[in-house]
């Protein structure tokens, strides 16, 4: 029983744990997202308020929350919180061992550096834009790779799998990829905040283990849980060059071949718009989510937790059979001739 007791309250640790505060995965992010969009809805209707049933419908919709796609995220869920703990270590260590071993390599090649003087707020400032542009390319760059990598989007396609989108959806990814992001946007981050450590000190040291961003925190207390839902917020013209609206990731889980490897972005499509992955979804755009095929293997959690292992493993082995088989075997076909 004890171990129950100890098991449920470890499940509601978003609610009160103080490293989770400082990031996307606190519950009041979620509270926030849902009055975000009830207030866009409010400006773009021109009402100043909306009924309760209204309300409902627009942020929890039975045919959505009802669907077995949004139960299998909920099951997902409860299972990635074990992985998810590990991932906010790896991220506030790794930032912290990465930045050190930049200054310490600039140390040794250039000496110690000469603290530049000038108000601490612009240097934390300066280093907080920095690094929120560094962390948003290795987030675009482990995402294309993760969709251009046949052996990485066997373990995306977990995630794509979903036919409807809700803020849980969020938590339908294979754990390789909870490993893959962080390592690929603690390293984009390390080599601007280092130097900048290195020059300026500590008031260059805008990440740690417990802190976060003030940019990216904007964005999750905004509309960054509004990606994985229905609810259709657009940014066009250059506003939808320079922001990730929730209809811009709508796009990306598109089962419209045209939509594919698009938008691939964190917060920002600027990255997406310079490397020519950006799609600026049309308002009125209406889409559909999944694969666009039925893959079974991927509706249960054993199945989207191994089974991408399993097919993976089978293209290794074909890889080979094909490198140290087949060639071999072909050759000696044409000396018998």
């Amino acid at each position: 029983m004890s171990q129950l007791i100890h098991y449920a309250l470890y499940l509601l640790y978003p609610f009160y744990d103080p490293v989770v505060r400082n990031s996307q995965n606190y519950f009041l992010t979620y509270f926030t997202a849902g009055l975000t969009a009830l207030l866009i809805t409010l400006v773009i209707k021109r009402r100043f308020s909306l009924p309760f049933r209204a309300i409902r419908r627009l942020l929890l919709p039975n045919k959505l929350w009802q669907h077995p796609s949004n139960w299998l995220d909920v099951k997902l869920y409860f299972v990635s919180l074990y992985y998810l703990v590990f991932q906010v270590l790896l991220v506030g260590g790794s930032t912290l061992l990465s930045v050190a071993a930049v200054v310490n390599f600039l140390t040794h090649a250039f000496g110690p550096a000469h603290i530049a003087s000038g108000p601490s707020w612009l240097v934390t400032s300066a280093s907080m834009l920095l690094v929120f542009l560094a962390v948003e390319f290795g987030y675009w760059l482990s995402h294309f790779m993760l969709h251009k990598l046949p052996f990485l989007w066997e373990f995306h396609k977990v995630h794509h799998s979903a036919e409807v989108l809700t803020p849980l959806t969020e938590f339908r990814q294979h754990p390789l990829e909870l490993v893959l992001h962080p390592m690929l946007m603690t390293g984009a981050a390390s080599i601007v905040q280092g130097p900048m450590v290195w020059i300026f000190g500590a008031g260059a040291m805008v990440i740690d283990p417990v802190e976060a961003n003030i940019i990216s925190m904007f964005f999750w207390f905004t509309i960054q849980h509004l990606r994985h839902t229905h609810i259709p917020i657009y940014a066009t013209g250059l506003l939808g060059k320079i922001i990730q609206a929730p209809a811009h990731h709508q796009v990306h889980h598109s089962t419209n071949p045209a939509h594919y490897d698009t938008n691939l972005g964190y917060c920002l499509s600027i990255f997406d718009w310079m490397f020519g992955t950006l799609y600026v979804p049309k308002k009125g755009e209406k889409f559909e989510y999944g694969l666009g095929h039925e893959d079974h293997a991927l509706e249960t959690v054993t199945g989207s937790l191994f089974a991408p292992i399993g097919r993976v493993f089978m293209m290794a082995m074909r890889a080979l059979r094909g490198r140290f088989l087949v060639a071999p075997l072909r050759k000696r076909d044409l000396q018998s001739k």
